[in-house]
C-alpha cells in the first residue's frame, strides 16, 4: 500500500468539501466506490460551460487520483490532462496543479528524481495555498525516503507538520504522524542484522547512526479527530510488520494478507505489500514465512526484474534454499538496479560556477520535460541546449518544431502555466541563482554569471531576479554566505 495510501488519504482530504461522497469512500479505503462517485464526469464534454469548469477540474482530478491508486496510469494521466485544460487560463493554479499531478505520477512510476523536483516546485510557488504545500512536502518526504535520503525526508516531514499545525483540518496532521511511523518501521526493518547486506540502505542507515543524537523524531500531534478507516488500517499493517521484524510468531499474517488482497484492486499494491511482509519476515528470522509470501506475489506486475526490493528478497530466499548460484545472480541484479536508481534518480548537485549552463539545465530526470506532451519535449530540449544565447526566441523554437508561435505558446501554457519566453526567463534566473549558491565553485561575479546564462542586461537581471525570488542577487549571496 505504500506510498499509494498517502495519495489516497491526501486526495480524500483535498476534496472533503467539494466531493463529500468521494472523500468518504476513499478515506474508508473503498477505492472502487470512490471511483464510481466521480466517474460520471469522464463522460462530460471538454467544452464545459465556464461556470462549471472549476467543478469539472476538481472531479477530473479526483478521478485521476483514484485511477492512479487503482493502478490505471494511462487513464490517470489522461484525466489529469483534461483537468488541467479546465484551468489553463489561470497560470498560477495550472503551475501548481501540473507539478502536483506530475509528482504523484512520477512517484508511483518510480521516477523519484522527477517526483521530488515536481513537489519541490509546489513548495516554492508563491500562489500555492497551505494544504497544497503540505501535500507537496509529504510527496517530497516519500520521494527522499525511497531514495534512502532519510535526513531530507525527515526535514520535509517537519515542514509539513509545522504547516499542518496551523490549519483547521486535524486529519492532515494525522496523515503526517502516520508517515513518521511508517518511516520508523521501515527503517527498523532495514536496520536489522539479518538485512545488513542490503547495500541500497546501508549508507543511509550508517549516516543516520553517525549523526549526533541520531534522527530527530516528530512529536505526535495533540489533535482531536476521528481517524479515517484507511489510516487505522495502515497503522494495523505497520504494527504487524514491526512484530514480524521482532520475530513474533503470533503475528496475524494471514489477516494482514487477506486485508491486503481485499482492499487493493491494484496488483501492484498487492505486490508491494507482499514484499513489505517478506522483508519484515526476513528481518525477524522467519524465513519459511518469507518463502510462502514470495510464492503469493501477483504475477500481473510490470517489470518486477527492475524492482530491487524484489531482486533482493529473491536472492535472500535463494540463499535460504541453498541455491547459491541463483542467489549470486539475483544479488548481482539487485546491486545493479540499486546503483542505477541512485545514479539516475538522485537529485543532481549544482554545477560548479555555472560554467556549463546547458548541462546544468538539462538534468537526467527533468520535471519540466515530464509535464510537457511527448511531442513538445524536443522543443524544451532545444531551449535547454540554447539557453545561453541572448537572442533565443519563441519564434525560433516554433520554427525548430515546424509549428506556429501561437501553437507552441498554447501548448506550453496548458502544460506548464508559462509560455516558452517565460520558461526561458525562469531557467536563466534559476541557473544564475544556483551558480550564486554553489559552495564548491569560486566566488561568482553576478554579471559574469548572468552573461553565461544569456542574460546581459543589468536592469533586466535586477528586475527579473527580484520578481522571481523576492530578493536581489547580492542579497542571495549575503543571505546564504558560504
Amino acid at each position: 500500500m505504500y506510498p499509494t495510501v498517502y495519495l489516497a488519504m491526501l486526495s480524500g482530504l483535498k476534496f472533503r468539501n467539494s466531493l463529500p461522497r468521494y472523500c468518504t469512500a476513499i478515506l474508508d479505503g473503498d477505492f472502487t466506490r470512490a471511483y464510481c462517485a466521480v466517474d460520471d464526469v469522464a463522460d462530460l464534454s471538454e467544452r464545459v460551460h465556464s461556470q462549471a469548469r472549476s467543478r469539472s477540474n476538481e472531479e477530473l482530478t479526483a478521478l485521476a487520483d483514484v485511477s492512479l491508486v487503482l493502478g490505471n496510469f494511462e487513464e490517470a494521466e489522461d484525466y489529469y490532462r483534461r483537468a488541467q485544460k479546465m484551468v489553463w487560463k489561470n497560470d498560477e493554479q495550472l503551475r501548481v496543479q501540473s507539478c502536483r499531478n506530475t509528482g504523484w505520477l512520477s512517484l508511483l512510476r518510480g521516477r523519484l528524481g522527477v517526483a521530488q523536483r515536481s513537489f519541490a516546485r509546489v513548495t516554492s510557488e508563491p500562489q500555492a495555498h497551505v494544504e497544497q504545500r503540505i501535500e507537496a512536502y509529504i510527496g517530497m518526504a516519500l520521494s527522499h525516503h525511497q531514495l534512502a535520503q532519510q535526513q531530507a525526508a525527515d526535514d520535509a516531514l517537519f515542514e509539513a507538520a509545522e504547516l499542518a499545525d496551523a490549519i483547521d483540518e486535524p486529519r492532515c496532521r494525522l496523515v503526517i504522524d502516520l508517515l513518521a511511523q511508517e518511516f520508523d518501521v521501515r527503517l527498523k526493518i532495514r536496520a536489522s542484522r539479518a538485512l545488513d547486506d542490503n547495500a541500497f540502505w546501508h549508507s543511509a542507515l550508517m549516516s543516520i547512526s553517525l549523526t549526533a543524537g541520531g534522527r530527530m523524531r516528530l512529536e505526535p500531534a495533540c489533535v482531536v479527530a476521528v481517524r479515517p478507516a484507511l489510516l487505522s488500517l495502515r497503522i494495523e499493517d505497520l504494527l504487524c510488520l514491526e512484530r514480524l521484524a521482532d520475530g513474533d510468531c503470533g503475528t496475524p499474517v494471514a489477516a494482514l494478507f487477506a486485508r491486503l488482497e481485499r482492499g487493493a484492486a491494484n496488483p501492484q499494491l498487492v505486490f508491494r505489500g507482499c514484499l513489505d511482509i517478506v522483508l519484515a519476515a526476513l528481518a525477524g528470522g522467519m524465513d519459511e514465512l518469507a518463502v510462502d509470501m514470495m510464492n503469493r506475489l501477483p504475477t500481473a506486475v510490470a517489470q518486477p526484474h527492475r524492482d530491487f526490493d524484489y531482486l533482493y528478497c529473491t536472492a535472500k530466499i535463494a540463499v535460504y534454499r541453498g541455491d547459491l548460484v541463483r542467489a549470486l545472480k539475483f544479488y548481482t541484479q539487485y546491486t545493479t538496479e540499486a546503483l542505477r536508481c541512485l545514479r539516475n534518480e538522485t537529485a543532481m548537485v549544482r554545477s560548479a560556477g555555472a560554467a556549463r549552463p546547458r548541462a546544468a539545465a538539462a538534468t537526467a530526470n527533468d520535471d519540466v520535460a515530464a509535464r510537457l506532451p511527448a511531442k513538445y519535449r524536443r522543443a524544451y530540449r532545444y531551449i535547454v541546449e540554447n539557453i545561453d544565447r541572448e537572442d533565443l526566441t519563441t519564434r525560433e523554437v516554433a520554427a525548430e518544431m515546424n509549428v506556429t508561435m501561437r501553437t507552441i505558446q498554447l501548448v506550453f501554457k496548458r502544460a506548464l502555466g508559462v509560455t516558452p519566453c517565460g520558461l526561458i526567463r525562469s531557467l536563466r534566473l534559476e541557473g544564475i541563482r544556483d551558480a550564486l549558491l554553489d559552495e564548491n565553485g569560486p566566488v561568482p561575479s553576478i554579471y559574469d554569471t548572468a552573461a553565461k546564462w544569456g542574460l546581459k542586461s543589468r536592469s533586466t537581471l535586477a528586475k527579473g531576479y527580484r520578481r522571481h525570488f523576492n530578493e536581489s542577487p547580492s542579497e542571495t549571496i549575503v543571505a546564504h554566505a558560504r
